[in-house]
């Protein structure tokens, strides 16, 4: 066949050229290391958004042998395995026991980093802990680890009591959270171990919009606590992510556990994802990118959402359950800590599992859902909330005394003459008074929660 040709093929291809280029000044070409990876099937329906909010990239835990810090660009090459849109790159600003922190706390800027990519978020925060125990530092605590998320800038700070680090990241308009909530065995705590969240039900029950986070491998007995503070009327935020790479002795991929939030108009950016976090607009997977439980209840309202009825009433509750593999499990509808529904499915790509159920709604209270297979839950929904009368929630009389001794064991093991006593050499009057102030803060709700049965 004769090639077709253009009269003036020579001005032609110069006017191609020229439109070329002013494209590429509006669209700028990326680089092959830039180009968003190929668009695949994902098991979350559109506006959610996935990402690890626990990663480091200095030389502990399974990289102990490492010479080297990871680079970003390495940072970015492993959010591809579980495809994530964001990942928080936690730099220590506590007692250094990642190597090399002070390179890491220069990162933190209040912006993405400069190597991110349109589908790519990677983003500087921090992780603040003392352990009290496994290490040799002479500094420290006991209150738990703390993720601060949005910081400005950051740099080591020490304390003998979580509160004031959790006033400073708010301060400078950050969120912040409890890590490894799965160190709890669902008793109260007798020894304060590495990394016990032993503040935790203090924290949440004095200072608004705190986070509970699993990570490593997470367990029932984070969901445990989550439903305990849900029941006593708190909602904190639920997040997850892998500490990677202290998992086991090998790390995994970023995102093995991690966090899915939902932003209402659907443009992601790491502020809207963290005030997901926040907010309990969430989802969480300890099955890395493959799965997604999906709640509604009355049709629109998601986690994070509230519902008012005027007066005692039913609610319509849907959940779904898509997965990008073949898979089975059991779908169950919690409602006030107690699984009120459950239905055995199996899955694959196409063809989810649903449960569709009606609730009574006698009081206010929460509803979550959450895909349960060998080893507790595989994906769990933050709290949908349901308020009648404009009553708050006092679901359980018993989670709130049980936090009364919890707090009460906190005052007895923290005295002076205490086993936890030599980790409030200089702030200990403070500390009680604010462990007495959550306590009273329980036992008002604890006789509140009676009243109503």
């Amino acid at each position: 066949m004769k090639p077709i040709t253009h009269p003036n093929a020579g001005a032609f291809l110069l006017a191609q050229i020229l439109i070329l280029l002013a494209l590429s000044s509006v669209h700028p070409i990326l680089s092959s290391a830039q180009q968003p990876t190929p668009a695949r099937a994902r098991p979350e329906p559109t506006g959610w958004f996935a990402g690890d909010a626990h990663v480091h990239r200095g030389m502990l835990c399974a990289r102990d042998d490492a010479k080297t810090m990871l680079s970003p660009a390495e940072l970015l090459s492993l959010m591809a395995p579980n495809d994530l849109d964001v990942i928080s790159v936690l730099a220590d600003m506590g007692n250094g026991e990642i190597r090399d922190a002070a390179d890491d706390l220069e990162l933190i800027t209040g912006k993405d980093h400069e190597k991110s990519t349109p589908g790519r978020l990677m983003h500087w925060d921090a992780e603040w802990h003392f352990d009290p125990k496994g290490v040799t530092f002479e500094q420290k605590a006991l209150g738990g680890h703390l993720i601060a998320l949005g910081l400005q800038s950051g740099h080591q700070i020490y304390d003998e009591t979580t509160h004031p680090i959790i006033d400073w990241v708010q301060a400078q308009g950050g969120v912040v959270g409890f890590a490894h909530m799965q160190y709890l065995k669902g008793g109260i705590p007798e020894d304060p171990d590495c990394c016990l969240p032993l503040e935790y039900p203090v924290e949440v029950a004095l200072t608004p919009r705190v986070f509970l986070m699993e990570d490593v491998r997470g367990s029932d007995t984070a969901v445990a606590a989550y439903y305990r503070l849900l029941n006593s009327g708190f909602r904190p935020g639920l997040a997850a992510g892998t500490d990677y790479p202290c998992y086991e002795k090998e790390p995994v991929p970023l995102g093995d556990l991690l966090t899915m939030v939902h932003i209402q108009d659907g443009q992601l950016t790491y502020r809207k994802w963290i005030d997901g976090i926040a907010t309990g607009r969430t989802v969480v997977s300890r099955n890395g990118h493959n799965e997604f439980i999906d709640l509604k209840v009355n049709r629109d309202a998601g986690p994070g959402d509230e519902i008012r009825l005027t007066a005692a009433g039913n609610v319509e509750v849907q959940v779904t359950w898509t997965s990008r593999n073949p898979a089975e499990g059991s779908i169950e509808v919690v409602q006030d800590g107690a699984v009120v529904a459950t239905r055995r499915a199996k899955v694959s790509p196409g063809s989810p599992g649903r449960l569709t159920t009606s609730l009574m709604v006698t009081r206010s209270g929460w509803i979550c859902a959450r895909r349960m297979g060998e080893g507790g839950h595989q994906s769990h929904t933050a709290a949908v909330f349901v308020s009648v009368g404009g009553q708050p929630v006092r679901a359980s009389a018993a989670d709130a005394e049980y936090f009364v001794r919890y707090i009460d064991n906190l005052l007895e093991k923290t005295a002076a003459d205490g086993a936890w006593g030599m980790y409030l050499p200089t702030q200990r009057e403070a500390a009680h008074a604010r462990y007495r102030e959550a306590r009273a803060v329980y036992e008002r709700i604890a006789s509140e929660a009676r009243a109503l049965k």
